[in-house]
C-alpha cells in the first residue's frame, strides 16, 4: 500500500509522486514549502481509505480477492462469471513503486511513490542496513539491474525523488555499504569521484572496486577480495554493465526460459501519433536477438556466484550481517509483459534463494539466520489452465521463446491511453480503452496461455504495477509475521487499518529488526 498526498495522478495510474512539500521532482530533501489546504493550513495525514477522502491506499478483498491468486482473475476468461463485487479495475488505481515499497521494508516508515529513505516530510530515515552497520554488523546490498535503482538504494540512500542524481550518491557516500555489487549506469551508480578514491584515494583502504573487464573470466573475477575481511573495515564495490562492458547494458546478463542467453523476442512498438503528438495506436516491430551479448557472458558471474560471494564475504563479520539481494529483471520483464524474460530472471532469484539456504544451512541454521523472500509489487499476470501444457511443448520444440508472444510491443497500454486523454473518455471501460492500445491477438493469448492486465484488455494490455497483494516466503522469522497478520499500523503516529490475512512492508521491517538485533 502506498500513501496519496495531493491530487491523484491522470487516471488513477501510479499514486502521484508527491510528499507534504510537492512534487518530489521539483526540489531536493526539504527544499520546498509545505502543501496547504483550502483553510491555509498545513495538510494533516488522514489515515483513511483514499476512496473515502483519506490519503492510505488499502485493500478491498470485495472488489479485489482475499489473495493474489482469486479465481475471479481468470473466471472471466474461461466463460464464469465473476462474483458480484469483484472488480477487476479496482487493482489499477494508485499502485505503489518500487522506490517507496522498498523503503517501507528498509525504513518501517510509509512515505509516497519515488521515494526512498525519507518520510512524507522529506526528512531523513535510518534504514535497517545503516542500523546494522552502526551496531558492528556489516551491510549489502545487490542487484542485477543498475546498483542504486529503486530497491536496492532505498537500503543506503536518503532522497524524495528516485532520479536525482546527486542525492543518491551522496546517500551511498554517508552510508558505505559493506557490500554493493550490481550494473553501474548513468546516475544509478555511486559517483566517478567515489569510485576513482575507492582506486587511488581517501577509500582505497578501505574499498576494492571491482568491475567488470573482458581480460577477467567470471570465474576469476571475486579473486581479489578472497582475503578481505571487513572485520578489518574492509569494503566492496563491484560494477558490471554500462561504461564497463561494451555493450553498455543495463542490467547483468539474464536468460530466457530454456536457461540459454541466446534467441528471444526483441520486443518493440512503433507508437503512432498525430500531428498534435497524441497516441493514436501501436504497431508490433519484433525482432529476434540474444538476451545478453554472447561475447561478454564469460565475462560476468551468474546471480547465483555473485550471492555466494556477498555472502561469503559479508559472514566473516564476527557480527553478523544484513544483505539485500534483488533480481530486478523480473520486473523489468513484467513492465515489458515478456514472459520468456520474466521466467529465465525468476529461474535466477530461484538459484539465489537456493544458495541463501544453503549458506544458512552451512552457518547456524535458522537459530542464527532469517530469510525473508518477497517483492516491491504486483504486475498483474494471469495464467490460464493450460499454461504449463503449453510452456511444456515450446520447451520440447526448442521454442520457449515464443512464450512471448511475436506481437509483443515493451509499451505501457495505459500510459499511452492517457497520453491520448482516454482517462478522461467515460463512453468507454478501462478496460475497452487498453484494448484499443494492445498489440495481440485473441489466438496469441490462447497460445501462450496468459496475459497481463484484465481479461479484456488485449494480453499485453498493462506493462505496469497493480495495487494486488504480493506474498512473502520466510525462514527463521520465529513468529513474528504470523503474530502482525491483520493488524493495523502507524503513519505519522495515527493508526491505519490492517487487512485480513495480510501485514505491511512496516510490519515486514519490523520483524527483521527483530530477526537481525534479537529484539
Amino acid at each position: 500500500s502506498t500513501a496519496i498526498i495531493g491530487d491523484p495522478n491522470p487516471g488513477n495510474h501510479y499514486g502521484p509522486a508527491n510528499s507534504f512539500l510537492g512534487e518530489v521532482s521539483a526540489h531536493d530533501n526539504g527544499m520546498a514549502d509545505l502543501l496547504v489546504g483550502a483553510d491555509g493550513n498545513p495538510l494533516v495525514f488522514d489515515p483513511r481509505d483514499v476512496f473515502e477522502g483519506g490519503n492510505m491506499v488499502l485493500w478491498d478483498e470485495k472488489k479485489g480477492g482475499m489473495h493474489p491468486w482469486d479465481e475471479n482473475y481468470y473466471k472471466a476468461a474461461t466463460g464464469v462469471p465473476t462474483d458480484e463485487h469483484f472488480d477487476p479495475e479496482f487493482i489499477m488505481q494508485h499502485a505503489i513503486d518500487s522506490a517507496n515499497s522498498a523503503s517501507a521494508y528498509s525504513t518501517g516508515v510509509k512515505t509516497g511513490v519515488n521515494m526512498m529513505g525519507v518520510d512524507l516530510y522529506e526528512q531523513p530515515v535510518r534504514t535497517i542496513l545503516e542500523e546494522a552497520e552502526t551496531c558492528g554488523k556489516s551491510g549489502g546490498i545487490m542487484s542485477s539491474v543498475p546498483i542504486l535503482h529503486a530497491t536496492p538504494a532505498a537500503f543506503v540512500t536518503h532522497t524524495n525523488y528516485r532520479k536525482n542524481g546527486h542525492q543518491l550518491a551522496d546517500g551511498f557516500r554517508e552510508t558505505e555499504p559493506t557490500w554493493a555489487m550490481g550494473t553501474c549506469e548513468g546516475v544509478y551508480q555511486p559517483s566517478a569521484e567515489l569510485k576513482q578514491s575507492m582506486i587511488n584515494g581517501s577509500l582505497a583502504s578501505k574499498y576494492t572496486f571491482l568491475h567488470q573487464d573482458p581480460e577477467v573470466m567470471a570465474e576469476n573475477f571475486y579473486d581479489p577480495i578472497q582475503d578481505l575481511d571487513p572485520d578489518d573495515g574492509k569494503k566492496v564495490l563491484a560494477c558490471f554493465g554500462g561504461e564497463y562492458s561494451t555493450s553498455g547494458n543495463d542490467n547483468m546478463p539474464y536468460r530466457g526460459v530454456d536457461s540459454t542467453y541466446l534467441g528471444r523476442h526483441c520486443s518493440v512498438g512503433i507508437v503512432d501519433k498525430d500531428e498534435d503528438d497524441v497516441t493514436l495506436g501501436i504497431t508490433p516491430n519484433t525482432t529476434i536477438c540474444n538476451h545478453w551479448p554472447e561475447e561478454e557472458l564469460k565475462n560476468v558471474p551468474k546471480m547465483r556466484q555473485n550471492i555466494e560471494e556477498a555472502l561469503k564475504f559479508l559472514s566473516k563479520d564476527d557480527d553478523g550481517f544484513f544483505l539485500m539481494a534483488e533480481q530486478g529483471d523480473i520486473d523489468w520483464a513484467a513492465h515489458a509483459n515478456h514472459m520468456d524474460d520474466l521466467i529465465g530472471a525468476m529461474l535466477d532469484i530461484d538459484d539465489m534463494v537456493d544458495a541463501v539456504r544453503k549458506f544458512i544451512d552451512e552457518n547456524g541454521g535458522y537459530e542464527k539466520n532469517a530469510l525473508y523472500v518477497t517483492a516491491d509489487h504486483d504486475h498483474y499476470l494471469t495464467l490460464l489452465p493450460h499454461f504449463p501444457e503449453v510452456l511444456a511443448n515450446l520447451l520440447v520444440d526448442g521454442k520457449s521463446h515464443e512464450i512471448t508472444p511475436f506481437n509483443n510491443t515493451n509499451t505501457n497500454s495505459w500510459d499511452e491511453a492517457i497520453s491520448a486523454g482516454r482517462h478522461e473518455d467515460d463512453s468507454k471501460s478501462q478496460t475497452e480503452h487498453l484494448k484499443d492500445f494492445a498489440t495481440w491477438s485473441d489466438e496469441d493469448i490462447q497460445n501462450v496461455a496468459h496475459f497481463f492486465g484484465p481479461w479484456g484488455s488485449g494480453g499485453n494490455g498493462w506493462g505496469s504495477h497493480s495495487t494486488r497483494p504480493i506474498v512473502i516466503h520466510h525462514e527463521g522469522d520465529d513468529g513474528c509475521i504470523g503474530s502482525l497478520i491483520g493488524k493495523d499500523y502507524r503513519v505519522l503516529g495515527r493508526d491505519v487499518k490492517g487487512s485480513p490475512g495480510k501485514i505491511d512492508q512496516v510490519q515486514l521491517h519490523a520483524c527483521m529488526m527483530k530477526a537481525l538485533f534479537g529484539l
